[in-house]
């Protein structure tokens, strides 16, 4: 470690914090031979002394293996597994091929994750070292990337080495972890360690040396073992790659011949097994004994069972340097011993071995991309589908194969490679159903860059193209691009999605017909089109996507209770089954279903909670939605950094992907800050520029009213009354039972004056509208703020009291201190003893610690509660244990004693 003073002592500090008790992570990154897995040996070997350390290193043909790093890595502790939630226990198995690979999902695994190095760092500390991590399987890396992240106050830490020049965009954000850079060695510490470690090197060399290195300490190693004068010609210097491969090739070259084809064994042979190679090594008629002389060679270490080259170098030159035969030889012979225990792993080297079209590698090989995409294993798929494509014998196998991989790197976030793959598919004649999944990958890859109505045009144009032959996949596509013409605001397009769904002939109790039911009503709704009122008592639903669709549209038409229930049923039914994708979308309706009815710190917490399994799950448009919607709650509470941080990132979003909707809820909560604090032209101004939303939902009418509210304070009497003929006009067409209570609330604010307190009266009149507290309490504040102006202030105080109690039960902070502020004003001198000097229990708790003492207090075990919210059992505890001393309890049968509603 010389002339690394600097990045040992960085790593010495993470193995310290860990050992005493704090989680932590650093990612080193450096060009090959920079030192980076010196490092890690360093770090691995000062951990061991007291810890806990799981190491894996990654490998170039392992990368298209979903979890097989991290089965490696995790093996340890495997028998921590019984300790988890089952539904992560259950997808750890899936990953590792020891459950169903339906169980598989990337969150719950990444969660998994955490939960077992939790459980093993209670024992003792924990230190995960993961070298070549560029050669990580993805799905893998994702659930190191995730633990790393959430590790929280568990002993346990991450060290992670990857190639500097390998785009950690995708696996390793450097956002999200810190970065050690190794840099190469300055010129004088180089040449201290030529002279240590190369003390009889002649002087006339060492210079050569040390400019070829260029600082690069394996280079300095490697180099003087093979330089002589005779490779410099006229002192000329390859470049260090070239050299160093040379020096490899030289030390592989004096093997005999039995110990090179093993060494091509071992590097073909990506899991590192020893007891794999040594029978694809007999499988040759290599003996047992050859594998000494690759050892005392130093090119490999043999160690616990497994067998790896020591530098990746060593792999990548002793591979292919090897002849055609010798590959296919090795490759055959290790698709032979795996096929029964491993057959994917068989098929895959069955294919390296294979050089000509042959159906029957290609078909295995097509099951071994439907095993990856079980497993969550996307981004190997698309590689084992586009080889399967490679090697088939026809076009109509090779189109399909080649859309399946275009969808499977869809999934794996690789845009590029998805539009490439789909473009060779559609060259080769497509069948009408393969075309389908083309259309398919076109119309997503247009929505994903931002181009929503683009989307809908392709997918359309491709659903007409084949309806005729495959009606059940156009009815598929029109379904898609109706929501994709929704998203990008344009009626017409929407319109001719759903139009083109009753020409499709899709034959009655086909899955698909209650999505093409809900197309349509969702055009009827947003168009202002008569539905029947009862619609939607009459729905059963039944299928996840019933279940959203249906609480969905109940938010936007205003039912707010019933949506409630039924985005908690799908919670609830998603949870349990480990959807995870479903599972946010269920977690958005139900928090804007609580926003509604006013239970905000709840709303809060279904929001917070769904956010991470959205970007996760690799839903930027659900982000978006849930960025402005906890934008919206920041504002109400007067949060105004927490605001603008959130609605930036949603309309952002929504100006990258030209989706207005996506921005919709950010810039209403900016207005709604800014109405909440006074600055009334601000508020205006915003509300202005605010997508409009679609006429007629629940969200544009409660928008619109805001919009009115900013207009009258504002001095633009104007606005306000043309934006009152606006809401008046579809007054008949109002779903939302509270839609008379607002539109009457909007009447006395920009109306006549002489109506005002008519207005007033009818909008506070009980009935539907009273599940909705902050409309109550806004209505109670402008009625109580009119009667002041009026000189009625008797009357105005009450009003204005039970204003202030929402308010302040709804942790609405600026709304409160305007309510007291117009108390003061009626000469109410108590109106600064509120009860905001006496605090409900329930906001004393961050969201989290909320959902987790609710849970305790019905009886639900740790562990319980633990699989509802995606914790670990000591998590939970963690929570429990702050939250105690909160609330002024000592024991879990004091919580069911304690009012924990908002």
């Amino acid at each position: 470690m010389v002339g690394r003073g600097a990045e040992v002592g960085r790593v010495e500090r993470l193995v310290d914090e860990v050992r005493a008790g704090a989680g932590g992570a650093l990612v080193v990154r450096g060009e090959p031979g920079i030192g980076k897995s010196a490092l890690l040996d360093y770090a691995a070997e000062r951990a061991a002394r007291d810890m806990l350390v799981l190491r894996v290193t990654g490998i170039e043909g392992e990368a298209e293996m979903p979890y097989s790093a991290l089965q490696l890595l995790l093996r340890p502790v495997i028998d921590k597994m019984g300790a988890l939630p089952d539904q992560q226990a259950r997808a750890l198995r899936g990953a590792f091929g020891t459950g169903p690979a339906e169980d598989v999902e990337g969150f719950l695994v990444g969660l998994g994750t955490v939960g077992l190095l939790g459980e093993a760092a209670a024992e003792r500390s924990v230190l995960c070292v993961v070298d070549d991590g560029h050669w990580i399987d993805a799905p893998s890396i994702e659930a190191v990337r995730f633990a790393a992240r959430r590790i929280g106050r568990d002993a346990v830490g991450f060290l992670v080495a990857t190639g500097a020049s390998f785009s950690t965009a995708r696996r390793l954000p450097a956002a999200d972890l810190p970065v050690l850079r190794l840099e190469a060695l300055p010129t004088e510490t180089a040449k201290e360690l030529l002279a240590r470690e190369s003390p009889g090197l002649p002087v006339h060399l060492r210079d050569r040396v040390l400019a070829a290195a260029g600082g690069n300490p394996l280079a300095l190693l490697e180099l003087p073992k093979t330089v002589q004068d005779d490779v410099l010609p006229n002192g000329a210097l390859l470049p260090v790659t070239d050299r160093l491969r040379r020096a490899f090739r030289w030390r592989i070259d004096r093997l005999g011949e039995r110990a090179r084809l093993l060494l091509v064994m071992i590097a073909a042979e990506d899991t590192a097994e020893l007891g794999t190679v040594m029978r694809g090594a007999a499988e040759l008629g290599v003996p047992a004994a050859t594998l000494t002389e690759v050892e005392q060679a130093g090119l490999v270490v043999v160690s616990g069972g497994s067998v790896r080259c020591r530098y990746p170098l060593v792999r990548t030159v002793a591979y292919s340097g090897a002849s055609f035969t010798q590959q296919q030889a090795v490759h055959q012979a290790l698709a032979k011993i795996l096929e029964d225990s491993a057959p994917n792993r068989a098929a895959w080297h069955l294919a390296a071995g294979t050089f000509s079209p042959d159906e029957r590698v290609a078909a295995a090989l097509e099951r071994t991309a439907e095993s990856a995409v079980r497993r969550n294993g996307q981004a190997a798929a698309a590689a084992v589908y586009q080889r399967a494509a490679q090697l088939s014998e026809d076009d109509g196998a090779r189109a399909r194969r080649l859309a399946a991989a275009a969808v499977a790197a869809l999934e794996a976030g690789q845009l590029d490679r998805a539009e490439e793959l789909a473009a060779a598919s559609a060259r080769r004649a497509p069948s009408p159903v393969v075309l389908a999944r083309i259309t398919e990958v076109r119309g997503r890859l247009a929505y994903e860059r931002g181009h929503p109505l683009a989307a809908a045009r392709v997918t359309i144009d491709g659903a007409t193209e084949i309806a005729v032959q495959e009606p059940s996949e156009a009815a598929g596509l029109l379904v898609r691009a109706a929501y994709y013409a929704e998203h990008g605001v344009d009626l017409g397009l929407t319109g001719e999605a759903v139009a083109l769904l009753d020409t499709v002939d899709v034959p009655a109790g086909h899955d698909l017909r209650a999505y093409m039911q809900q197309s349509r009503v969702s055009f009827q709704i947003i168009t202002g089109q008569a539905i029947d009122p009862d619609f939607f008592s009459t729905l059963r639903p039944c299928s996840v996507w019933e279940k959203s669709w249906t609480a969905r549209m109940l938010n936007v038409v205003g039912d707010a209770a019933a949506g409630l229930e039924m985005s908690s049923s799908m919670v609830a039914e998603t949870r349990a089954a480990g959807m995870m994708w479903q599972l946010a979308n269920g977690m958005f309706h139900q928090a804007c279903a609580e926003t509604v009815l006013g239970r905000h710190r709840a709303a809060i917490g279904t929001a917070e909670a769904a956010l991470p399994i959205a970007v996760e799950t690799g839903q930027g448009p659900l982000a978006a939605y849930l960025h402005g919607l906890l934008a919206w709650l920041a504002a109400l509470a007067g949060d105004g950094e927490r605001c603008a941080t959130l609605a930036d990132e949603a309309i952002r979003y929504a100006q990258d992907h030209g989706t207005p909707p996506s921005a919709a809820d950010a810039t209403w909560a900016l207005a709604l800050l800014d109405l909440g604090h006074g600055r009334f032209e601000s508020a205006l101004s915003r509300m202005e520029n605010r997508w409009p939303g679609w006429p007629h939902s629940s969200p544009w009418i409660r928008g619109t009213a805001d919009h009115i509210e900013a207009a009258v304070r504002a001095g633009a009497p104007d606005t306000a009354a043309r934006l009152l003929d606006d809401l008046e006009r579809g007054a008949r067409e109002y779903l939302d039972p509270c839609a008379p209570a607002i539109v009457a609330r909007c009447r006395a604010l920009a109306g006549p004056a002489e109506q005002a307190e008519e207005n007033f009266v009818a909008a506070l009149r009980p009935g539907p509208c009273d599940d909705r507290p902050f409309e109550q309490a806004r209505t109670l504040l402008a009625f109580g703020r009119w009667l002041r102006r009026e000189h009625r202030r008797a009357e105005a105080r009450v009003r204005l009291r039970a204003a202030l109690e929402i308010f302040q039960r709804a942790g609405a902070v600026p709304w409160a201190e305007q309510a007291q502020s117009e108390l003061r004003a009626t000469g109410d001198r108590t109106a600064t003893a509120t009860a905001v000097d006496r605090p409900r229990p329930a906001s004393l708790l961050t969201p989290q610690q909320l959902q987790v003492v609710r849970l305790a207090a019905t009886g639900a075990t740790n562990r319980e509660i633990g699989t509802q919210l995606f914790l670990s059992p000591r998590t939970v505890a963690q929570h429990l244990y702050r939250a105690y001393p909160k609330l002024g309890v000592t024991t879990r049968t004091q919580l069911a004693t304690l009012d924990l509603d908002e």
